[in-house]
């Protein structure tokens, strides 16, 4: 996690990529778009979400742009009173912070003994605030290293109270070969490049279902095509083949 390998920097040096003007004519730059199309359909297969964001420029702006996309998802369905975000507290550090700046009221769910989250308190907290939950923000594996046991049906109690299910995959790579947040349950994630894609700080753009089209805030695909190939390389790099490098 974090290393910032020598054999995916090497992209920055290609003049084909280090010369391209970031406003230079579309047509100019159909090798880019190759590139980040073929990137995004990789994160689909890996994420098993429909659709991918490259806009965000970091893992909180990732968070934030989720977050923006779930509000917008309550709104179509008139439904734009829906302001309370469900926080574990074994969830990652930026999870509140994120959601106070999307608008919305942040309730902690407590964590039993063995750090996972605690259902009963979920279920509490949920029946709660039904009328007004939004989602919950929930990191897989935690932060206290759990790989939740009992995920997909904190999922389906979301879901059941109208929420939807943002899952932060701020440790996605420990997830990568062994599931997906779509099989999971989830709606909406980030992903950290940093930590994911061995590539330096910045980068985080969300995976989202397939109601979440519309959804997403803003009308830019990407953010920072210089990044694009460096993320790029690592999977590619590995003999990507849909879900396992």
């Amino acid at each position: 996690m974090k290393l910032n390998a020598a054999a995916e920097m090497i992209p920055i040096t290609w003049p084909e990529f280090a010369e391209l003007h970031p406003f230079c004519p579309a047509d100019q730059a159909e090798g880019y778009h190759q590139m980040i199309n073929q990137l995004s359909d990789w994160l689909v297969k890996l994420t098993g979400y429909d659709a991918l964001c490259m806009q965000p420029n970091s893992g909180a702006q990732g968070e934030y742009a989720g977050l923006l996309a779930i509000r917008h998802y309550h709104e179509s369905r008139n439904e734009g009173h829906r302001d309370i975000c469900l926080i574990p507290s074994s969830a990652h550090g930026t999870n509140p912070a994120s959601a106070q700046m999307a608008g919305m009221e942040v309730v902690v769910v407590a964590c039993d003994k063995n750090g996972n989250i605690d259902l009963a308190d979920l279920r509490a907290k949920a029946e709660q605030t039904s009328d007004k939950l939004s989602c919950i923000m929930v990191t897989y594996p935690s932060t206290h290293g759990v790989y939740e046991e009992t995920i997909r049906e904190v999922c389906e109690i979301v879901h059941q109270h109208g929420g939807q299910v943002y899952l932060d995959g701020a440790n996605m790579n420990a997830q990568v070969g062994i599931t997906t947040p779509g099989f999971i349950g989830a709606d909406v994630s980030h992903l950290n490049l940093h930590k994911t894609f061995c590539i330096p700080h910045g980068g985080g753009g969300p995976g989202h279902g397939s109601d979440w089209r519309q959804s997403a805030p803003g009308t830019v695909r990407t953010g920072s095509q210089r990044r694009a190939d460096r993320r790029h390389a690592y999977p590619s790099g590995r003999g990507f083949r849909g879900s396992v490098w």
